[in-house]
């Protein structure tokens, strides 16, 4: 029944995504696709009586009226100036006299992406390192000189940057940029202090097990990025504790360089003093040579679940993630709208429906990254432990409606609205100037970019919208990450094959195999026992089983009916009914067909065909070994007998022996998906006597795109027509 699995379900997915396009209002569909978006503006209001008037002839405010909107005005990006200092390091002057004040940030190239292997947070440790004393000042000379003038230098390190961060009022900026040259030329690492460092860096590791949606978000990086990509790494106690001083002396002689950097200059500073000031203190900076980092290329783990059980907790941390563009493709726009409408704030699908419509939770949230190379999508909320399961129902279906149906027009214009808005009105801190030309300079991206940033995303449609939602959040590259309360653990199945990790991050290592004194012959003769005997299964020549279907996908539900007739040795007939979508297929022991939507039996394809022909089989594990499958007996591990099977075909399938019945109760196979492979598990149960043998009436089917629940009626050795396992021709 389940040998097409994944056709079903892309099936479902068009026929769903159509069925709702008919529904929409006739207005929104015939413009979905290629029309702007546009923000509305209010309508002036027109006054429904005259003004007052004042003795002095002044008019007063009519206070019955809304006051009309003022006219637009179009954005120019803030002036800056700009030039490069002879070793390299790139200037950015932002000039603004309004207060006495003058901010430096600088950039580099070198963050915990560029860590040594094994020894993680060597780049955090460095940066913080450089206030902990130079060749003229101790650290608490740094930090009594900076206090005395009400100064502060700060660094911050993640991804693949280091960010260094000063402000002073303007009589005392040459008194920072003293002490910023001296940290960044001449530090120290004095080991006693690297020592004391180490210790509060292991002790943040520690706290960081009490955030649970930080740890869920470090995760999903994992997921996404792959487990040891170096944009997924995060330290650990270990790590922390390998770190030794020369490893932070190599780390800022390789990357803390004027020539892997940038700086911005913002507030009461001319661009000649500006000049002057960077010579000054930052001309003789010796420039480096930065080595190649080997940063691999994204690789998505399996899908499943990921879950990190956290004893004790009354809420769980859910995202949903998958990859997403690099900040220079050309639909990042277009998905960073998708993102922000379907998490972000007031108005956004998930504050609508997991807030408001079911207070599963208060602060849901999406984001889209912005890296260079490749960025992550992620949704989420922590929700009461409770609603776990029920709160990723929702999330999944809002993300399903989102790219199969889209965005209304009207939502999209006021999302497009505000984040134009918001990107306006953050240029009136100069500061904001500062952080996009250095982002611009970090991401290798043009500045004109940034420029026309507005301009490019209210040209977006509705239809872009959902072109990346389609794109990038489609079933197969959907990715779920929970941390909670270990009883949640069993709701989680039916979203997938479930992967655990401890709190740091670790795979949780599964209980050894205890062995069994059997072979794959002995437990196929024990099975067949159980199940009837083998003169009981061999009395049986046809097989028909029937009953209800219910299909959860996406968190939409499907109620439906299915068939399933077999005849002796390997023939077979299955059809799939859920309203919308009808499925057939057929195995004649030689061929096989499959049909959709009751159209043309279309032949299976020759990679396919023999994996359906071994399939067919009534009791398929009774059959491995004289079927040509590759066995090997794992062992026991809670109550179950473990069976690795390698099919002629190449399909990788485990059954799960229950220890005492010798009843199979579980099995899985590895299929080859569109976006790689995909786990389908099987759970059977509620065995009961059918006309001599044993059969499950209750069939389960979980991967990480679906959950089916099959209740079975069977009747043995009806007799049939071999020409049922062919299609009709038409």
């Amino acid at each position: 029944m389940m040998k097409h699995i994944l056709t079903i379900v892309l099936m479902l997915s068009i026929v769903v995504s159509a069925q709702s396009q008919t529904k929409k209002k006739k207005t929104t569909t015939s413009k979905r696709r290629g029309k702007k978006v546009e923000a509305v503006q209010p309508a002036p209001q027109q006054a429904t009586g005259t003004a007052n008037q004042s003795a002095t002839g002044t008019d007063k405010p009519n206070l019955d009226v809304r006051p009309s909107a003022l006219p637009g005005t179009s954005f120019v990006f803030p002036n800056y100036e700009e030039f490069t200092l002879s070793n390299g390091l790139k200037v950015y002057v932002i000039e603004n006299r309004e207060q006495p004040m003058v901010t430096v940030s600088m950039v580099l190239h070198g963050g915990e992406a560029y860590d040594p292997v094994g020894r993680e947070g060597t780049a955090a440790v460095a940066g913080d390192m450089l206030s902990k004393g130079t060749k003229k000042r101790s650290a608490l000379e740094i930090a009594k000189t900076l206090d005395g003038v009400g100064a502060g230098i700060s660094v911050s390190s993640t991804g693949e940057s280091m960010t260094i961060s000063a402000s002073a009022l303007t009589r005392h900026l040459s008194v920072v940029m003293g002490i910023l040259s001296e940290e960044l030329r001449e530090p120290i690492f004095d080991e006693q202090e690297l020592a004391k460092l180490k210790q509060q860096y292991v002790a943040s590791v520690a706290s960081r097990r009490s955030r649970p949606v930080e740890i869920a978000q470090a995760l999903s990086r994992k997921v996404i990025y792959g487990m040891d990509n170096p944009l997924a790494r995060r330290s650990s106690e270990k790590s922390i504790k390998a770190i030794a001083r020369e490893d932070v002396v190599a780390f800022h002689d390789n990357y803390i360089r004027p020539n892997s950097a940038a700086i911005a200059i913002v507030g009461d500073i001319s661009v000649r003093e500006a000049r002057e000031l960077m010579n000054k203190y930052l001309g003789s900076w010796q420039r480096g040579t930065r080595p190649e980092v080997s940063m691999s290329g994204m690789s998505t783990e399996p899908a499943g679940v990921y879950f990190v059980p956290r004893k004790g907790a009354v809420q769980s941390a859910v995202i949903v993630c998958a990859a997403g563009p690099a900040v220079s493709s050309p639909d990042f726009n277009a998905t960073q709208i998708m993102a922000s409408h379907l998490g972000s704030g007031f108005g956004s699908l998930l504050f609508n429906t997991l807030r408001e419509t079911y207070s599963y939770t208060y602060s849901p949230f999406s984001l889209l990254t912005r890296g260079r190379r490749y960025n992550r999508i992620a949704a989420g909320a922590e929700v009461r432990t409770s609603v776990t399961d029920s709160a990723i129902v929702v999330m999944l279906r809002e993300i399903r409606k989102l790219a199969g149906e889209g965005p209304e027009d009207d939502a999209i214009a006021r999302r497009i609205a505000l984040e134009a808005g918001q990107y306006r009105i953050a240029f009136e801190r100069s500061s904001t100037v500062a952080s996009i030309l250095l982002n611009s300079w970090i991401n290798d991206v043009s500045i004109e970019d940034a420029k026309s940033y507005t301009d490019r995303i209210e040209a977006l449609s509705s239809g872009d919208i959902q072109a990346a939602a389609s794109g990038y959040l489609e079933m197969f590259k959907l990715r779920l990450v929970v941390v909670g309360n270990p009883s949640v653990r069993e709701k989680l199945e039916q979203f997938g094959v479930i992967k655990e990790y401890t709190l740091d991050l670790e795979p949780v290592t599964e209980s050894p195999y205890e062995p069994v004194p059997y072979t794959i012959e002995q437990l196929i003769g024990m099975y067949s026992d159980a199940v009837g005997g083998a003169t009981g299964i061999d009395t049986v020549r046809t097989l028909h089983a029937s009953g209800t279907v219910t299909l959860i996908m996406q968190g939409k539900e499907y109620q439906g009916s299915f068939t399933r007739v077999n005849m002796a040795p390997n023939k077979e007939y299955a059809t799939l009914d859920l309203g919308m979508m009808q499925q057939a297929q057929w195995v004649n022991g030689t061929n096989a067909w499959s049909s959709l939507m009751n159209g043309d039996a279309g032949e299976a394809p020759a990679d396919e065909l023999k994996q359906l022909l071994l399939e067919a089989r009534m009791f398929p594990f009774s059959s491995l070994v004289a079927d040509g499958y590759v066995c090997k007996v794992l062992g026991k591990r809670d109550g179950l007998i473990t069976i690795e099977a390698l099919s002629p075909a190449g399909t990788t399938e485990r059954y799960f022996v229950d220890g005492i019945t010798f009843l199979v109760v579980r099995h899985e196979k590895d299929e080859a998906g569109p976006q790689g492979t995909v786990t389908t598990i099987e759970k059977f149960s509620e065995y009961a006597d059918v006309g001599g043998v044993k059969l499950p009436k209750r069939v389960q089917v979980q991967n990480n795109i679906l959950s089916m629940e099959r209740n079975v009626v069977y009747t043995v050795n009806q007799p049939l027509d071999p020409s049922t396992f062919e299609p009709t021709k038409k």
